[in-house]
């Protein structure tokens, strides 16, 4: 067995840390905390389990499963399932709707307030290329993702979180307040944490970050499937570790605040609130490297696996092409602002997420049920019809009374995890399927 020397895979976490911390782990928290008040303790398990937790077997999933990356593991269930779901998640996180985001983000919540009111939508395009410019420049040569992000760019957002954070403890704002209205309960409050958890986007990432992560402990020495396995996972624990420990703080952060800033409608204002509060107008400046930070990082880790995913797909087109290709898209489609990719982005999430994190249980219990492709197709096929009747009732409204009737029976429906029965049922149906076939 081939471990990676400590600095090595210690890297590898910082990088894959990054990678994940985008803006919406900033944002997320923050508010959750402000809502939480006094019932903080149940709210951050929940955020922690989907926020920290599924990323985390995301990450080791593709390794521990044998599975060469996303599109192997998901065809599985059959090849045009596996091809269509994977081009699905890569293009959501990718260039239709993450990496646009990391940059209107990273304006709107850093930069705008430098802005007048009249030159914002200019000053967006501005930022836009040259934001997507500099994604291009560290994107180009994946080789070098460990040294640019996991040993020089992420100490110095570590470094930048922190000083914010070490003020809040030694001063706080204030204390606990009493919960919103919907976290009143442990159990109120442990739903909506695990919801938060669903918005940071980091399970759908962690299976296009796997990838990036097995790459890296290969490039350091790991060669068989069990040392590969390890080392992914060593750094991704210590990923795992260090988001958890940003998110405690920042939740603090906004559970500490209600009593000297109110409350406030969504995260980026709050943060924007509390370092005006600690460093009047120099807060400014700080949340603008933490937020840029942040977000070019996610979005050179997405950016190099989109493009390395498409060369596998479509290799008669270089890796560098579809660099190029991805990050002048994205600046174009980041121009929308924010809250329209947001909108357009919901949708997605919906649709996209059950069947991630099924796919994900199906593969760490491969072994359970032999591998059986019944077991994978049927479980994953009833998630997606339930997933889309979902999603086209949120999204259109489009409703059929016998079938709503049907799922307001199904069990954690109420918390938005009514796909979690309908999975396992379909995985049940598909064991009787496999076996029928076997007799």
């Amino acid at each position: 067995m081939k471990f990676l020397k400590d600095k090595n895979y210690v890297s590898i976490g910082f990088m894959l840390f990054a990678m994940f911390f985008g803006a919406g782990n900033l944002i997320f928290p923050t508010i959750l905390g402000q809502n939480a008040g006094t019932s903080f303790t149940p709210a951050m398990l929940g955020l922690i389990i989907t926020g920290v937790g599924l990323p985390l077997l995301g990450v080791i999933v593709i390794g521990y499963s044998g599975a060469r990356d996303l599109l192997d593991l998901s065809s599985r269930a059959g090849k045009v399932f596996g091809l269509l779901f994977t081009t699905s998640l890569y293009l959501s996180i990718g260039p239709l709707f993450a990496i646009p985001r990391t940059g209107a983000t990273t304006y709107s919540l850093g930069l705008s307030s430098f802005i007048s009111q009249e030159n914002q939508q200019v000053g967006l395009y501005i930022f836009l290329v040259f934001f997507m410019g500099l994604t291009l420049l560290l994107s180009i040569k994946p080789n070098k993702l460990v040294d640019i992000i996991g040993k020089y760019i992420t100490p110095v957002l570590l470094l930048s979180m922190f000083v914010l954070i070490i003020q809040s403890i030694i001063s706080p704002m204030g204390s606990y307040q009493q919960p919103s209205k919907g976290y009143e309960t442990f159990s109120t409050a442990f739903t909506n944490g695990l919801l938060e958890g669903y918005n940071t986007m980091d399970a759908l990432a962690s299976l296009v970050f796997g990838i990036i992560v097995i790459n890296s402990v290969k490039l350091y020495g790991a060669k068989t499937t069990e040392e590969i396995s390890k080392n992914t996972s060593r750094s991704a624990i210590i990923a795992a570790f260090l988001l958890g420990i940003i998110y405690i703080a920042i939740a603090n952060i906004g559970a500490t605040s209600v009593s000297a800033i109110g409350m406030q409608e969504n995260g980026a204002v709050v943060l924007t609130e509390v370092t005006n509060y600690y460093y009047s107008s120099t807060g400014r400046i700080l949340l603008l490297i933490i937020v840029f930070l942040a977000c070019i990082t996610t979005s050179v880790g997405l950016t190099t696996a989109c493009a390395s995913y498409f060369n596998r797909i479509f290799p008669k087109i270089s890796y560098e092409a579809y660099v190029i290709g991805i990050t002048v898209f994205s600046a174009v489609v980041g121009s929308v602002g924010l809250t329209a990719l947001i909108s357009l982005a919901v949708p997605v999430l919906v649709l996209l997420y059950p069947l991630t994190i099924a796919i994900i249980i199906l593969g760490f219990t491969d072994k359970i049920f032999g591998g059986k492709k019944e077991v994978y197709t049927y479980t994953l096929i009833f998630v997606l019809l339930f997933s889309l009747y979902t999603t086209a009732v949120s999204t259109f409204g489009v409703s059929i009374p016998t079938i709503d009737k049907a799922i307001a029976y199904i069990p954690l429906n109420n918390y938005s995890f009514g796909w979690l029965a309908v999975a396992a049922v379909g995985f049940v149906f598909g064991l009787g399927v496999s076996r029928i076939k076997q007799k």
